[in-house]
């Protein structure tokens, strides 16, 4: 049955984390999971550093294809840290976790326009 692999941000492109769960592990989804705190997160306490003390990062990272990208056919969706770690707690505890994706497209999809 249709699955949606969770894999951990980190060193390698996102286009590659993608690729090789499209072609290994037959995915029909993925999401990037993040590994770092936002900083305004983590000075609210909305998010914990792993390991503690961890750095912050000050902004939300972009999600793109690095240009390599025109053989993936599955989605990919980014989640933030404090989002991730509510799930991997439920897998660490053995719980089952069921994900739903889905989006709507715009009527604007396909138009362009220019700025001068």
């Amino acid at each position: 049955s249709p699955y949606i692999l969770m894999v951990d941000r980190g060193s390698c492109s996102i286009v590659q984390k993608v690729r090789h769960a499209q072609r290994s592990s037959g995915a029909s989804a993925v999401i990037i999971a993040d590994n770092t705190c936002l900083c305004d997160l983590l000075a609210e306490s909305l998010c914990i550093p792993n390991p503690p003390g961890d750095y912050c990062q000050t902004s939300v990272p972009i999600m793109h294809d690095d240009g390599s990208g025109a053989d993936i056919a599955i989605s990919s969706f980014y989640m933030f840290k404090q989002d991730v770690d509510l799930i991997k707690a439920e897998v660490v505890a053995n719980n089952e976790v069921t994900m739903e994706i889905s989006w709507s497209m715009s009527s604007d999809v396909g138009r362009h326009s220019t700025l001068n």
